[in-house]
This record gives C-alpha cells, sequence and structure tokens, in this order.
C-alpha cells in the first residue's frame, strides 16, 4: 500500500512540475512563413522554419522570474526573399495580444519589421543569449523582449524596465556586428530599432510609460466591471497624453507612434 502511495505521489508531482515549468514561460506563439518569393529549389532549406520558431519561443524563458500569469499570445507572419546560398531576406509582421482582467483581449503591439538579413539551415536549433549575436535569431529575442517588456509594463508601473534593457542589449550587439537594421544613427521620430528601446530605456519617457498602465489597468482592466469608472479612467489618460506632448516632448517620438498604430481601430 505504500508503495502505492508512492509512486502516486510521485507522478502527481512529476505533472504538478510540468505544468509549472509551463507555466513559468511567457509567450505562447504562433508562426507563418511565406515562400512565395523563393525559388522552389530553396525553398526546401527553409521549409521547417515556422515551427523551429515557434518551437524555440513557446519553449524559450526569457526573463529570470517565473511567469504567474496567462502566456502572451503572439502572431508572427515572416514573408522571405532571396536564398542564394542560404541568405535570406525577410519581412516580419508581428501583433501580440494583452489578456484583459475581466476576460478579452486587447491588442499589445502591432509592428513590422522589413530590415532582416540572415543565413538559415534546415532544422536550426537555438540558444537564447543576450550576449551572443545571431542574424536570425537575435531578432526574434529583441521582439520577444519587447512584448514581454510592454506586457509587464500593463500589470505594474515600469515593471517591464528589466526586459528592456536586454533587449537594449540585442540591439548593442547588432549595431557592433553590423547587423542590418541596428544602426545607432538615424533622425529623431525615425522607427528604428535603436530609437525604439532608447525611448523605453529613457528616464524622460518613464511617465509616457505610466500613462500607457493607467489605459489597461484602470481603464480597459475596469470597464468589464464598472463601465462608468472605466470611461473616466480613459477620459483622464486622453487629457494627461495631451498634457505630457505638450509639456515633455521636444520632436517626435516612436513609441508614441507605435501606440497610436497598435491602437488606431482600438
Amino acid at each position: 500500500m505504500k508503495k502505492i502511495l508512492l509512486i502516486c505521489f510521485l507522478l502527481v508531482f512529476q505533472v504538478f512540475s510540468a505544468y509549472l515549468s509551463s507555466n513559468a514561460q511567457e509567450i505562447k506563439a504562433n508562426v507563418i512563413v511565406n515562400m512565395e518569393q523563393l525559388a522552389y529549389e530553396t525553398r526546401n532549406y527553409v521549409g521547417t522554419m515556422a515551427d523551429d520558431v515557434m518551437k524555440y519561443i513557446n519553449s524559450q524563458k526569457f526573463g529570470d522570474e517565473d511567469w504567474k500569469t496567462e502566456k502572451i499570445p503572439v502572431e508572427i507572419s515572416i514573408y522571405l526573399s532571396g536564398g542564394s546560398n542560404n541568405r535570406y531576406s525577410a519581412r516580419m509582421f508581428l501583433v501580440a495580444k494583452r489578456n484583459l482582467q475581466g476576460g478579452g483581449q486587447s491588442v499589445l503591439l502591432k509592428m513590422k519589421d522589413d530590415k532582416w538579413s540572415f543565413t538559415y539551415g534546415t532544422g536550426a536549433n537555438f540558444t537564447f543569449s543576450t550576449l551572443r549575436f545571431d542574424d536570425f535569431r537575435s531578432l526574434i529575442d529583441y521582439y520577444m523582449l519587447l512584448i514581454i517588456g510592454f506586457d509587464k509594463d500593463l500589470y505594474g508601473e515600469l515593471d517591464g524596465s528589466s526586459y528592456f534593457e536586454k533587449a537594449k542589449s540585442v540591439v548593442q550587439l547588432g549595431a557592433s556586428s553590423s547587423a542590418e537594421g541596428y544602426q545607432t544613427q538615424s533622425q529623431m521620430g525615425d522607427f528604428t530599432r535603436f530609437n525604439l528601446i532608447s525611448e523605453l530605456t529613457d528616464m524622460r519617457y518613464e511617465d509616457l510609460r505610466k500613462l500607457f498602465f493607467s489605459y489597461y489597468f484602470d481603464g480597459l482592466d475596469v470597464m468589464s466591471t464598472d463601465k462608468e469608472k472605466g470611461i473616466k479612467a480613459m477620459d483622464d489618460f486622453v487629457y494627461n497624453l495631451a498634457k505630457f506632448k505638450r509639456d515633455k516632448m521636444v520632436g517626435p517620438s516612436v513609441l508614441l507612434q507605435l501606440f497610436f498604430d497598435t491602437k488606431a481601430q482600438e
């Protein structure tokens, strides 16, 4: 009898451990790869790309803390071109959503990136690192860290800062490798990886990040239980956003532009 109880305990422990391990990971991604612009003879080399990327993101833990809330839903579309000598160019489109506390979802981020070139082989295996640059994997890491950082910011003021710092490290590695799309020299307001992460890690934009928190936490999250209170919070958000733009911004902001592009239909 004791042996049976011990076996049952071990089975329950294994299931519970697997559950905790699954929940510790932050993102649930769906990945689509479009190969229509590739010659047929080159498509075999990237035939597993969608599965490779999806397996990597959905099994990788990008932060140091256990993830205690629902996983972040992310849709990724990759459009490939090129293919000579296993060298590709690509455009990537990402849509991440934030699970609202009252139920339902809101679009968290909507982004596109068309400055991506890399070497790729069948059945690629990735290892997460913010200390080693890879022309394919590092861009995936950059956007996953951004998405997690934004999601954390919307549950607690400035809670995503550590993830943004990691994303900044990725950009710095890309810049030191002279990789496409990682340049640090650009005009203010140009939508680049560097400009976006620079604002997210700049103390001058912390009040803007706090406003985004209030949009979700005091506005959208509250609406399901107290619509009038939620709408009042939205009114306050619009007023404070206009005040921030008038009093604290000295030029165009890619962070503010990203917010408006993401929320255009909301």
